[in-house]
């Protein structure tokens, strides 16, 4: 597999170079009339094909190299399991896939039951990090003979270079996870096999502590089959950060990026507010920043500018849980503490360096959603403090306050920072009280520019819904020939997203919120 790779790498490498080099030839520049148009056709149709073959090739030698990496992990963990079972005088039956008494051992029974519970596990997670190897392997060998046809795209990120900064760590992510996933899966059936022991027992006791394990199991393990169904919410998807705490009780962050944001022209890095999870919530966040790229690249195709988009769901912090939802007294005084938005804001800030640093010439946008704002906010402000400015552009909606008292304080440039609201969201109302509580002046009163999430037809001539509810604002709506319509607050995002908002005509593909006569246009204002 290690061939494949240097081979497959060797000639998406090669291809493409000769690609680029059809593209700087000199010898047909002084050709005219139809002959030269004809031989443009003709170069451009080779280039293509070139190209074409260059990127799957660079997709093969990836698939190659994820294999190749798995064996290698799933050898190491086999010779280190068949080490300590030596040790206790135990051995593995290869057809039945157990860990067994050796043909040397002479101890206890019981001796023998506790060595097979200590090991039997690592077996287990070790046959399911192997058939997930398999399936790698498969797919590597299907693509290179023809048998599998190369996903659209796949091989084109990596470039003629080789793998990117965010493929390689959405690699390294992706193998981890799928350790932590088998890992899980196999402690889980272990530990449902031990809680059925104890009942049948009647050890209370016991049963009562595996239950409180296969509890915490169970709820770590859905929230890395979120991530997991997350990355196939869009045909190129990137894990681009990975946390797992090691206490059951702590939320597992991650944060995905659709489209790789290292060659992206346009990066859109969107914040959650309240209630999000990474269990609940990422798989959502995906498809909506999958419509949000989507719809940026249209606006960009309507404008014949050029540039690719890569939006990216930041679950890399642990919001308040929605009040609303757990009625719970706490939840509420974390909803006006800024505790998990400062927590969030300093790894949020790294990231947005980071993205900067793999793409210095990228456009970068930031959206921050309810409690998220505030994260946002907060970040732009800490990096502001020590004169770094990753970020382009900033669109804060259903915020209840930014914990600002001047917009200079984001670091941006003048009218490079909106706000947006919903006529029925009453998030935004806490703003008017944000003073009352120490985040900053109300965002509405004037300070930044109000962008529209009313309903209307947009610049593109698309008839969008308005925000209805707080939750609204990324959504999209199904339009009448089936496909995914973002709402107006969804395609503002997208302007902006797409770098056109400061455009000489930006003002015209961006959609501002009306006018309005009354100071307090929300419920209960």
């Amino acid at each position: 597999m290690r061939a494949v790779f240097l081979a497959a790498n060797a000639r998406g490498q090669a291809t493409l170079e000769v690609s680029r080099q059809l593209g700087t030839l000199a010898v047909f520049d002084d050709w005219d009339g139809t002959t030269a148009t004809a031989r443009k056709h003709t170069n451009a149709s080779i280039r293509q094909d070139l190209d074409a073959h260059g990127n799957e090739s660079l997709a093969v030698a990836r698939a190659a190299d994820n294999a190749a990496d798995g064996i290698d992990n799933v050898q190491a963990q086999l010779r280190q399991l068949r080490a300590d079972a030596t040790e206790l005088d135990m051995t593995i039956d290869s057809l039945a896939n157990r860990v067994v008494p050796g043909p040397t051992y002479h101890g206890l029974p019981i001796e023998a039951f506790i060595a097979e519970e200590q090991l039997q596990p690592r077996l287990d997670a070790i046959l399911v990090a192997a058939n997930a190897v398999d399936e790698e392997l498969a797919l590597a060998i299907n693509m290179a003979d023809g048998d599998t046809p190369i996903p659209a795209g796949a091989g084109s990120p990596a470039g003629p270079q080789g793998l990117t900064p965010t493929e390689r760590e959405s690699d390294a992510n992706e193998e981890r996870l799928r350790e932590q996933r088998a890992q899980l899966q196999a402690r889980v059936r272990d530990l449902r096999a031990q809680a059925d022991q104890a009942k049948a027992g009647g050890d209370e006791s016991r049963l009562q502590d595996l239950n409180g394990q296969l509890g915490a199991a169970r709820s770590r393990l859905a929230e890395l089959d979120s991530v997991d169904k997350a990355l196939g919410e869009a045909p190129e998807t990137y894990l681009t950060q990975l946390n797992i705490p090691t206490d059951p009780t702590q939320k597992v962050g991650a944060v995905v990026a659709v489209g790789n944001p290292d060659t992206a022209a346009k990066i859109a890095v969107t914040v959650p507010g309240l209630g999000s999870t990474t269990k609940d919530s990422l798989p959502g966040m995906v498809n909506e920043a999958r419509n949000l790229q989507t719809t940026a690249q249209d606006e960009l195709r309507r404008l014949g500018l050029p540039g690719s988009v890569s939006t990216i769901a930041f679950m890399g912090y642990d919001p308040p849980a929605n009040p609303l939802n757990t009625t719970s007294p706490r939840d509420l005084w974390r909803t006006i503490s800024d505790d998990r938005a400062r927590a969030g804001a300093a790894n949020l800030s790294s990231y947005l360096q980071q993205v900067r640093a793999n793409n210095p010439t990228a456009r970068i946008s930031l959206f921050g959603h309810s409690y998220g704002s505030l994260t946002a906010s907060l970040a732009l402000q800490q990096l502001n403090a020590q004169g770094l400015h990753p970020v382009n552009d900033a669109v804060f909606y259903g915020s209840p306050g930014l914990e600002l008292a001047n917009p200079d304080q984001l670091g941006l440039a003048n009218g490079h920072a909106y706000v947006m609201r919903g006529r029925s969201d009453w998030i935004p109302e806490l703003g008017a009280i944000a003073p009352l509580h120490g985040w900053g002046v109300d965002p509405y009163g004037g300070m930044l520019p109000e962008l529209s999430a009313e309903g209307g037809t947009s610049p593109d001539g698309v008839t969008r819904a308005g925000v209805e509810s707080h939750a609204d604002y990324p959504r999209a709506v199904t339009g009448p020939g089936g496909e995914q319509v973002l709402r107006m607050s969804g395609y503002n995002l997208a302007v902006v997203a797409a770098g056109i908002a400061d455009m000489p005509d930006g003002g015209k593909q961006l959609v501002m919120a009306p006018t309005l006569t009354d100071p307090h246009p929300h419920p209960g204002g």
